[in-house]
Parts: structure tokens; sequence; C-alpha cells
């Protein structure tokens, strides 16, 4: 029997970057009744489940602060110091503090690799600035709820918004709801089984989640018929995709599985419910099955780095979706050799880093995990703007107008970017040859694909292309009145603009002449320093 929540207790937590302190949340302001930070755990054969409230945070000194949560739970945890303790590390999981990421960790990250080691330690040094000297790492999220959560997260409609409804869709259709008593009566609490009695099929207190569970098996029987092996672990798959729409999804699959007698009604109702719980997109369920399946074919904690990387290189089919693995495999079970390629990640390894394939990435650096969460953060910030950031990284930014080309390093946005003299991403590209054309000289078209659709710009002069080609040069760069406005690289046989937004911030510094070869590096040491900070 699940207990009500009604207990209280303050937990304090020493010693946090004061940098940390807008980065504690516990609700998203859609779904205010909806506690984000979900702890559930078993020890010693009892089941403690809660979340924290709210926090208060006493700064001690220049750069660290101390906070104190406040906690309902279903224990009273001051009167048992064990589970007190256990809940503790609990919370400092979820907010990063546990296992905190500083810059030795990121250096380690780079094994006896220099220039790495040189870069990472110069971005460093702006990434502490919003963050102090060190960035959170630690199990975000339960495992089974991490499941959910990144699921949730797989191209939601409206971005987080979606990612947050569909996450309370779920826990509020299969959780079991908690009253939480008092004060507290508005917030809404679902509870699931851990981990542990997941893979035990232990599910004697979850009636509405054994339900969906007992439907999943007949469609891992069923569907998921497609099998490779990797290691001995069977990777399961669809034959093909199940139609993505709900409707389509009923006419092809459920209504024939009850037709045929393979489910019975409720295990349809189940599945169908589901699919309802994540936007009513039948591909995210497919993953969501897959996730909790395939724990009976090898236990998520005994995901090695060698067992990761093959998973992730092999095409394991449709109803699988790697990258949802492995955020919850980072996040969930908090394996630190595990990364989550997206664009953020490949732009960076890409350009900044200059490693031109997924398999060398995942191959050059230890403990992949850690270093993501640098990377991440990076991204994010670079997202947005934030002024600390503003003249690093332009590299991983989209340079077009319509968002069809990511500058990658070149001559201009690494002539903006403070990183440049350890960058390797400049230091790949420093010698290559840039044309230097005054845009009078230069016709320049529409890129546009099969359909027609407006995809990017390209120069159509053939005596520049020629003079590009002949003289071997990697860049081709538009001047406005000696000004460097525009980058093109060639792409496809086609020279291909790849940055006009970079040459916005420039007003004065000219180049010595058009109609020129030079190489990026001379182009760059040609022009008056960018950074009016700079000696």
């Amino acid at each position: 029997m699940l207990r009500d929540i009604k207990f209280e207790s303050k937990i304090k937590i020493k010693d946090i970057p004061i940098q940390w302190i807008p980065r504690f949340e516990f609700y998203y302001s859609d779904l205010p009744q909806f506690p984000i930070v979900y702890i559930h755990f078993i020890k010693n054969n009892k089941r403690v489940y809660g979340f924290p409230v709210s926090a208060c945070f006493t700064p001690k000194d220049y750069d660290t602060c101390d906070v104190e949560f406040l906690f309902l739970s279903n224990l009273d945890l001051n009167k048992n110091n064990s589970l007190k303790l256990q809940t503790t590390e609990e919370i400092k999981e979820r907010f990063g503090i546990s296992d905190k990421i500083g810059i030795q960790d990121i250096l380690e990250c780079c094994k006896e690799q220099k220039n790495y080691k040189a870069f990472f330690k110069d971005l460093w040094g702006y990434l502490s600035k919003s963050y102090g000297k060190y960035i959170p790492y630690g199990k975000f999220y339960e495992e089974i709820f991490s499941m959910i959560r990144f699921v949730s997260a797989w191209q939601p409609k409206t971005g987080r918004q979606s990612e947050m409804r569909m996450l309370y869709n779920f826990m509020s259709i299969f959780g079991e709801q908690v009253k939480v008593c008092g004060k507290w009566s508005y917030f809404e609490f679902f509870l699931l089984p851990t981990y542990y009695e997941v893979s035990n099929k232990v599910f004697a207190d979850f009636p509405k989640f054994n339900g969906l569970f007992r439907a999943m098996e007949k469609i891992w029987q069923f569907c998921f018929t497609k099998v490779d092996d990797i290691e001995g672990m069977k990777i399961r798959a669809l034959p093909k995709a199940w139609p993505a729409a709900k409707d389509q999804f009923i006419t092809n699959i459920t209504r024939p599985l009850f037709t045929n007698n393979r489910i019975n009604v409720q295990e349809r109702n189940d599945i169908e419910r589901l699919v309802d719980a994540f936007n009513r997109h039948s591909w995210r369920s497919a993953f969501f099955i897959w996730s909790i399946m395939s724990i009976f074919e090898k236990d998520y904690r005994n995901w090695s780095k060698d067992f990761f990387i093959k998973f992730y290189n092999t095409n394991t089919g449709v109803g699988v979706s790697p990258k949802i693995v492995a955020c919850f495999l980072q996040q969930g079970f908090k394996n630190d050799e595990v990364i989550p390629i997206d664009t953020w990640v490949e732009s960076f390894y890409s350009f900044p880093l200059a490693i031109n394939s997924k398999e060398v990435f995942l191959n050059k650096f230890n403990k992949l995990g850690k270093l993501e969460r640098m990377i991440w953060l990076l991204s994010q910030a670079k997202k947005t703007n934030i002024k600390t950031f503003f003249d690093l990284l332009w590299c991983i930014r989209y340079g077009d107008t319509g968002n069809n080309q990511l500058r990658e390093a070149n001559p201009i946005s690494c002539y903006e970017c403070r990183l440049r003299d350890t960058c390797p991403g400049f230091a790949k590209i420093k010698q290559e040859k840039v044309l230097i054309i005054d845009k009078s000289k230069v016709k320049i078209e529409d890129l546009r694909t099969k359909a027609g659709r407006n995809h990017g710009k390209k120069i159509s002069s053939n005596k520049i292309i020629q003079t590009a080609n002949k003289t071997r040069c990697y860049f081709i760069c538009i001047t406005y009145n000696k000004i460097p406005k525009k980058i093109f690289m060639k792409k496809n046989q086609s020279w291909i603009l790849v940055d006009e937004f970079s040459g916005f911030l420039l007003k004065n510094q000219k180049v010595k002449k058009d109609n020129s070869v030079i190489t990026a590096e001379e182009l760059i040491h040609s022009l008056p320093s960018f950074f009016k900070d700079s000696s």
C-alpha cells in the first residue's frame, strides 16, 4: 500500500557554486501543481518517495553558498537518519551536486591530447564566469522516470512545453496518484515502480503500470520481430515504421492485433493510451516500449563504452532511438561513458574540435558523458546569445538566411572568436587559401532543392569559380568596399554561402586589396584586432 505524502523535512547541502542558484528548478510554469524533481528509492525494505518543494540559499563567501531544501515525503525522515541521508544523496544527484565537474575532469577526458587540453582550458575560463568552478553532473532523473522524460523530448511539437505535457500525461495515466496532505494538497504526485521492480516484474503496488507492461509484452512479441545481435544482446526492432498518427496506428496495428486475438480489449486500450500520452505519436510509444522491454535483454547498468559505441553505430532499425537510449543512460543511469549525439554535439566535434566522424570522436575522449555536459551548456548559451559567450564559437551557429548552412570554421567567424589561438578548428583551416573578391565581380544565385525550395545561395560566376579552383582555394571571401562580408565554401562541386551573418559585425575592418589569394591566417592578421580589450 502506498502511503500519503504528509511529512516535511529540511535537508541541507553545503558548498555549491553560488552561480548555480538560478539553475534550481522545481516546477514547470505551465504545470505548477506537478513537481518535476522526482525521488523514489527502496532501502532496507522501506519505500521512500517525494519531492523538494523549495530551497533557501545562504551565501557563504565570494563563490559558494549553502542550500536548505524543504522536502515532502511519505515517511518521516527525521526519525530515520539512514533514509534521510539516502534522500540527501538523491537530491544531490538530481541537481548535479554529487559529482560536479571541474576543469581537471574535463582535461582528463582529453587523455594526453595537448591540443584539446589547451582549447578546453581556454574555454573553461569563459564557462566559469557563468557557472563558477564547477558545472553540474549527476543522476538527474530516476531511472524509469528518465526513460519517459527523454522519449517525451523526442521532436516535441512546441519545444519544452510539449515535453513537460507528455511527461505529465504519462505519469498521470500510468502512475499511481499519491495523496499529498495538508497545505500541500494542491500538488499532484504520481509514482512508478523503481528500476529494480520493473526488471524483476514486481508490480503489486502499481496496477496501472502493470496493465501497460502486460500490453507491452504482447507488442514486443508480435511487433518487434526484427532481431540483430550485438555481443550477445538481441537488438529488437520493428520490421517497418508504425504510422505516426494515432488513427492510422489504430487501423494498421492495434485493431488487427485485437481482431486476431493477439491482444485483449484492456491491452488494446493501454497501448492506445500510451500513444495518447506521447502526444498521439506512435513512434514515441515504440521508443518507450523498446526502452522498457530491452531491460530484459541487457541490464542498462552494465552497458560499457565499447558496447554503447557498437550499439550507437549499428543500424538498429525502426522503433529504436539510440539518442534516447544515450540520454537516459547518461542522465538516468549516470553512465559517464555515454554521450547522446545531437546537432549541437556533432557541430562541436566537427568544427571547434576538427574531428571528421562520429566514430573518431567517440574513441578520442574518455568520460564522454561529462564532456557532453560542458558542450551542452556552451551550446545553450550560444543559442541564447549570452554576452559572456557572444564572441566564441561562431562556427557552431547557422550562418545564412534560412538557416541552411552552419558557419563552420572560416576566416570571418574565426576572426571574431576569442578562442582562435587554441582552437583545433582554426588550426585546421588557417593555412587554407582564400580568394578575396569584391561583390561587384561576383554573381550569386539561389540554391534550390529538386522540389524548388530555396536552400541557400551559391556563386555562379564561372570565371571566379575557375580562379578559386585553379589556385586551390578553400574559401571565397566576398568584400563590400574591402570589408569582408560573406564566406563561400566548396560543397558538392558548388561554392555555397556558409556565412553572411558574421560579416554584419564588421564595419571598418578592411582587407589590403581585393582580387587576391592569401591564407586564412594571413587574412585575419591583416585586419585590426576585432576585440577592444585585446593587446
